[in-house]
This record gives structure tokens, C-alpha cells and sequence, in this order.
């Protein structure tokens, strides 16, 4: 019987160590985004897209992004991306992250950063929001 209780106490040690590696395999991508005078921008709408969102939006800057959120009162955008439904068929994946004024076929501009990321990992990254001459 005390075999018994400490084989079941090891295989449940294992399923409880497991699922909290599964846990641990959620990425998060930081966005900081940053005005044209390199000051923090607050309640920006920040977009994410897929590989294959993306080429779609290249081509229509209406495409419905894959998750979006805004930045935060220090200017962050933060985005989680569960293990099991980002990176369940690759450990990796590309994605863009747009700041985006205006929309249409004309009277916008758009700013942009791609990074591959990776199951588990924390990923930062900057979007500074320059004017364009006109």
C-alpha cells in the first residue's frame, strides 16, 4: 500500500510539473510605443497581425488585425500569447506590430515592427511614431 500512495504521489508531482512547463511556454510582447518628441503615448490602439494577416493588410490597411489592444499609462501595449494556440504547431512565429492613423486608400500612415517570437520567451519592442513630411 506505501508503494502504491508514493507511486501515485510521483505521478502526480509529474502532471503538476508538466502543466506548469505549459504555463511557462506563453510568450508575451511588449510594445512600447513612443510619440514623434520620444515621449510615452497613451491609449494608442496597437495592432497585431499573423504572417498571414499581414500580407493581407499590406495590401488592404483595413484588414481586421489577429488581436489588438491599446497602450497602457506608461505607454505599453502588452500582448499574451497562450502556448497551446500560438505555438501548439511551431515554436516560433512572426508577427507584426502596427500603430496605425487613418485608413482607407489614402490619408493614413502606418508604423511597424516585426519580430519572431518564441514559445516561453519575453519579447520587447519600440514603435516610435514620426511624422512623415507631407
Amino acid at each position: 500500500m506505501k508503494k502504491i500512495v508514493i507511486l501515485l504521489s510521483a505521478i502526480l508531482f509529474m502532471v503538476a510539473c508538466e502543466k506548469g512547463n505549459e504555463e511557462a511556454k506563453e510568450a508575451k510582447v511588449v510594445v512600447s510605443v513612443y510619440d514623434e518628441n520620444g515621449k510615452i503615448a497613451t491609449g494608442v490602439p496597437v495592432k497585431m497581425y499573423n504572417e498571414k494577416d499581414y500580407k493581407i493588410f499590406e495590401k488592404d490597411n483595413l484588414t481586421l488585425p489577429t488581436a489588438s489592444t491599446q497602450t497602457n499609462e506608461s505607454g505599453i501595449a502588452t500582448f499574451t500569447l497562450p502556448q497551446e494556440e500560438w505555438f501548439a504547431t511551431q515554436s516560433q512565429r512572426f508577427l507584426t506590430f502596427v500603430v496605425q492613423e487613418g485608413g482607407g486608400p489614402a490619408n493614413y500612415q502606418i508604423w511597424s515592427a516585426g519580430k519572431t517570437v518564441e514559445a516561453g520567451k519575453i519579447i520587447k519592442i519600440e514603435i516610435r511614431l514620426t511624422q512623415f513630411p507631407n
